[in-house]
């Protein structure tokens, strides 16, 4: 159970990220986006909480900051109490990604530091917690949080049906996460419950999509989490479903600012 909130906390963070397409390639827009988080894909399920993502850009690279709220009972007798906050920078180009993240879980907090560095054409990862300091090669052909976002917003522009991606998980104890990305048949509705106000999505293409997030690297290829929702061209995805075993939660767009791109040179 405890590994499926993990992969939720990284794999909310991750959807929730906003792209937009630049005159040759996708490229991300700085901005923050705010979710309203339910139990379940009724327009009247219950709130659970909800997910924050603000990315500011300078010339260096990315300021990344995001939040997960999330306080339910999955049962009588379990309660699931989950905060996360995360500080990062992603350098430009995705060479590296330097981040700080507290989680508390049902009362118990943990805080992780830690840094990613491409050596050689591969991913060195330095972490400290409150064990002994760990460090690791990440598997080839990892991406880092605003590179994985944009991959994936590039490959759907450019007509691909299925490919996966690796993404880094901060969030998740610096763990690599294999991204099966499928374009669905069908789209999910894009109603927003009648309790917020719906927010208006730029862009003018749109394509339903599912995911499903596994552990890189382990035996077992099965799932830990399964997503679906629709992505616009303009990189906002809004109407995201959340299947984590046992427990499925919908996030609905509720806010939405984006920030000014700074002038930097080539």
């Amino acid at each position: 159970m405890m590994q499926r909130i993990a992969a939720l906390v990284s794999g909310l963070a991750a959807a929730a990220a906003l792209l937009a397409p630049g005159p040759a390639a996708a490229q991300l827009q700085p901005h923050r986006a705010e979710y309203s988080l339910r139990l379940g894909t009724a327009l009247n399920a219950t709130r659970i909480g909800s997910a924050i993502q603000d990315i500011e850009q300078d010339c260096d690279g990315w300021r990344i900051r995001r939040e997960l709220s999330v306080d339910v009972s999955l049962t009588p007798s379990l309660k699931v109490s989950v905060t996360s906050r995360t500080e990062g920078k992603e350098q430009r180009g995705g060479n590296g990604f330097t981040w700080r993240t507290v989680q508390v879980v049902n009362g118990t907090e943990r805080e992780v530091r830690g840094t990613a560095q491409r050596d050689a054409g591969a991913y060195r990862m330095e972490m400290e917690g409150a064990g002994d300091p760990e460090q690791a090669i990440l598997p080839s052909l990892t991406l880092m949080p605003v590179t994985t976002v944009s991959y994936l917003v590039q490959r759907l522009m450019a007509g691909s049906e299925a490919f996966p991606v690796l993404m880094f998980g901060a969030e998740a104890a610096g763990a690599v996460f294999l991204i099966d990305v499928k374009r669905a048949a069908t789209g999910t509705p894009d109603a927003t419950p009648p309790s917020q106000r719906a927010v208006t999505v730029p862009g003018t293409k749109s394509w339903p999509l599912t995911m499903a997030i596994a552990r890189a690297g382990q035996p077992d290829s099965k799932p830990l989490l399964s997503l679906r929702g629709r992505i616009f061209d303009s990189g906002v995805l809004n109407a995201l479903v959340v299947d984590a075993g046992g427990f499925t939660v919908a996030a609905h767009l509720q806010g939405l600012q984006m920030h000014e791109t700074p002038n930097c040179p080539k």
